[in-house]
């Protein structure tokens, strides 16, 4: 914007002296936010982020030196629970369900050279209906075995990996008919009946509580 000359100039030399310097500051004002501001504005959002980072590292700094007793107790839950291997593989029921058949028959052919020596006679699966930590499959086997042969299997299902359960069990000795002369003894068998379980590395989720609203106490 010109200024005319004629405003400069005045009959009072003192107020001329004063418009120019109202007009120089005028003009460095201008000057300012046009040149300046942008940078001062940049500098000082440079400088937040700039605090930002430091306390970031400071935090990561922290957190870097809480990781060796981080992993203790890792170790210590590792020792104390057991690794995935104490569970069975599966991550669904049914698969739970026949993983636990196979098992089981695993078991008891490895202990048996005749089939009629130790039989299964079935193993319906059970509800599990006292959930704890994590989800547990449930079989009602029922065999038919000799002595001996039952004590390796239920041998072998305590040191089974995954860990298998036995809970309810009940042994009943058959009545066995004498055998014929010159016929080798029949061994006695044993009517066996118990509850195997095994754990699936699922936790058992709570149930969630059901919505009483607008109903009256």
């Amino acid at each position: 914007m010109a200024i005319s000359p004629s405003l400069l100039k005045g009959k009072n030399p003192e107020m001329d002296k004063w418009y120019a310097l109202l007009i120089l500051i005028f003009v460095l004002v201008m000057v300012y936010f046009i040149a300046f501001q942008g940078f001062v504005s940049e500098h000082a959002i440079m400088n937040e982020e700039l605090e930002e980072l430091q306390q970031n590292r400071v935090e990561y700094s922290e957190s870097e030196a809480m990781i060796p007793e981080l992993q203790k107790r890792i170790n210590i839950v590792k020792e104390t629970v057991g690794d995935n291997t104490n569970f069975l593989v599966s991550d669904t029921d049914n698969l739970g369900k026949a993983e636990l058949t196979r098992i089981l028959k695993a078991i008891v052919s490895q202990n048996t050279d005749v089939a009629s020596a130790c039989q299964t006679i079935n193993h319906t699966p059970s509800k599990d209906k006292e959930p704890d930590q994590f989800e547990k499959i449930i079989l009602k086997v029922r065999m038919r075995c000799q002595f001996d042969k039952m004590i390796g299997v239920l041998a072998d299902v305590e040191k089974h990996v995954p860990h298998l359960f036995i809970d309810n069990l009940q042994l009943e000795q058959r009545a066995i008919r004498r055998s014929r002369k010159n016929v080798a003894p029949i061994k006695p068998m044993l009517e066996v009946r118990f509850d195997l379980y095994a754990y699936m590395n699922k936790p058992v989720r709570s149930k969630e509580k059901k919505d009483t609203r607008g109903r009256r106490p």
